[in-house]
């Protein structure tokens, strides 16, 4: 399965949905009520999900949940896949739903999509919920209310910017049934959208209401501080330059961003104008040039928020290879007419293959801190614990945990933290300040022991966070406090780069495990794009240099983790 890339995905929702099951996590200034970016409906969900494979299976491990819930939502992104290639091979093409399958099957950004807990991941899977039901004829029953609900939902519960998917299907449906009715087709379309939008705001904004303890549209907050610059704007955390979603789609997608990029331009000259069976196709190939456009033109970038139409992408490749056997306007590319039908599949599974040896990098060069956090020992006497356990305790906060818990450090590769999911009972994680990062890190929640309630801890206001991403000296250690508080520290060494020293000494630290992670910034860029055994590497010239993840346990815990061993052994 795919490592997780994103630290928004840890610490913006694995963190407050350990929160809602454990009572403790790691909070981020954006679920401080103060600001309330973020919102509690959407991570009530997998919370929901959660208690019920608990109430089914009885005594599961935190570990087993994370990885549980994980493959839930790569399940429930293949279902809303599926019936994407469906509605497109009932009502558009079916070699184009072909093409789509395999390209969605071979693609990278999917791979790490997929099971990935973010509200831009859940928004692609109703977004192509909403595209399969506008693909249905105008006539079909039920078909603005399942596309609108799709849309709605992805934008509400999921992630605002979603929104952008469904203007293609709006203007299909004012345009597309003539001058006379297009009145009567926006009032109804309107309608539909208002109830629908409205109900669902109301719902989300009655749960978030709750948590934070005061009235709050967390999707507006969101938007009033992106888009409208309220108390910020999202520039502060970092810039790319106009191209960065076309160099990071070849990157996930390869072949198929290069067919979708040429998607617009073959429809023009196979259409010209005309009103056949492809007219309609251009709202179908919309979505994805609309989302790169608007996203492409904001300063600030991440590679999850194209996310949203990686099955668009995979449609608009389709649909270009679809196009490249018809008879074509520009003379240059006539010869396309006579394309064997197979060269299409041929291409797919080309790509497929350059986008499973992606997948095998992201797993192989990133994967280090899954691994590493799973190396801790307390994961050890957890695992004996559940064996002869029954009744489910391993998932309650224990006496110890409450009291005299264990801190697991981390320096400036904080953002590597794949989730406290990943971290035994009674373990909690410390950031150590490190001159490497000077912005606003993470804090804690207050636990629900200490607050009392769940709700009591979401509401609960500090004057802790900021909305600048401006350094909070409270939520780090110092550095040469770092020894005594500190029980292990995970890191990662770069033996090729010529970086400061670690702030403080753990040379007397016991090595409890070192996992391999590729050094990029040292590494040639085939050789980190995309999977290569060490003889290619070599046959090839490239340049590869590693890290590694290393998990260190200061003597002091060292002892007294044996000590307690013994005494568990002696019982």
């Amino acid at each position: 399965m795919a490592p997780i890339q994103d630290c928004d995905e840890a610490f913006n929702y694995w963190e407050a949905l350990h929160l809602l099951q454990f009572g403790r996590g790691k909070q981020t200034w954006e679920y401080a009520p103060q600001f309330a970016l973020r919102s509690y409906a959407y991570v009530g969900v997998p919370w929901a999900a959660a208690r019920a494979m608990q109430f089914v299976f009885g005594s599961v491990s935190r570990v087993q949940l994370f990885y549980a819930l994980r493959i839930a939502l790569a399940l429930c992104s293949a279902a809303c896949e599926t019936a994407f290639v469906r509605a497109v091979a009932r009502h558009v093409d079916r070699a184009m739903a072909n093409y789509l399958l395999l390209g969605l099957c071979g693609m990278a950004g999917m791979f790490h999509a997929a099971p990935a807990l973010l509200p831009s991941s859940s928004a692609m899977c109703l977004s192509a919920l909403g595209s399969a039901a506008a693909m249905a004829p105008p006539q079909r029953r039920g078909r603005i209310l399942w596309a609108v609900g799709a849309f709605a939902a992805a934008a509400v519960w999921s992630w605002p910017y979603a929104a952008v998917v469904a203007v293609p299907f709006a203007i299909e449906e004012l345009l597309e049934g003539g001058l006379a009715r297009m009145p009567s087709r926006a009032v109804r379309l309107a309608g539909v959208g208002g109830l629908v939008g409205a109900a669902m705001v109301v719902c989300a904004a009655t749960i978030d209401s709750q948590f934070y303890g005061r009235p709050v549209v967390a999707a507006w907050n969101q938007i009033a501080y992106n888009v409208l610059r309220r108390g910020g704007g999202s520039e502060l955390f970092g810039t790319e330059p106009w191209h960065f979603y076309l160099v990071n789609g070849l990157l996930n997608a390869n072949l198929v961003m290069v067919l979708a990029l040429a998607s617009l331009p073959l429809w023009l000259a196979v259409t010209r104008g005309d009103s056949g069976q492809y007219r309609l196709l251009g709202y179908r190939l919309a979505p994805f040039f609309l989302t790169l456009l608007v996203f492409s033109a904001q300063p600030h970038k991440e590679e999850r928020f194209l996310t949203i139409v990686y099955p668009h992408m995979c449609f608009n490749a389709a649909a270009a290879l679809v196009l490249l056997r018809r008879p074509i306007a520009w003379p240059i590319l006539s010869l396309t007419n006579r394309m064997p039908a197979r060269f299409g599949s041929v291409l797919m599974c080309v790509a497929a293959g350059i986008g499973m040896l992606r997948m095998a990098a992201l797993t192989s060069y990133y994967g280090a801190p899954t691994h590493a956090f799973m190396a801790l020992p307390g994961h050890h006497g957890m695992i004996k614990s559940l064996a002869g356990s029954a009744d489910g305790q391993a998932l309650q906060p224990t006496a110890r945990e409450t009291a005299s818990d264990i801190a697991v450090c981390m320096g400036a590769d904080w953002y590597r933290f794949p989730s406290s999911y990943l971290l035994p009972p009674n373990h909690r994680l410390v950031f150590v300040a490190s001159p490497a990062f000077t912005g606003h890190l993470p804090g804690d929640y207050l636990p629900t022991w200490v607050s009392g309630s769940t709700t009591a801890s979401t509401s609960h206001v500090r004057t802790d966070f900021n909305g600048k991403n401006r350094w909070e000296p409270s939520h780090a250690i110092p550095h040469n406090m770092a020894a005594h508080m500190c029980d292990y520290f995970v890191g990662i060494d770069y033996p090729a780069r010529h970086e400061e020293p670690s702030p403080f000494d753990y040379s007397e630290w016991r090595v409890v495990a070192c996992e391999p992670f590729l050094d990029s910034e040292n590494t040639s860029l085939l050789a980190r794009a995309i999977y290569l055994p060490q003889w290619a590497v070599k046959m090839l010239r490239q340049r590869q240099q590693w890290g590694q993840m290393c998990v260190r346990e200061k003597p002091q815990a060292r002892r007294a983790r044996m000590e307690e061993e013994g005494l568990d052994n002696g019982r």
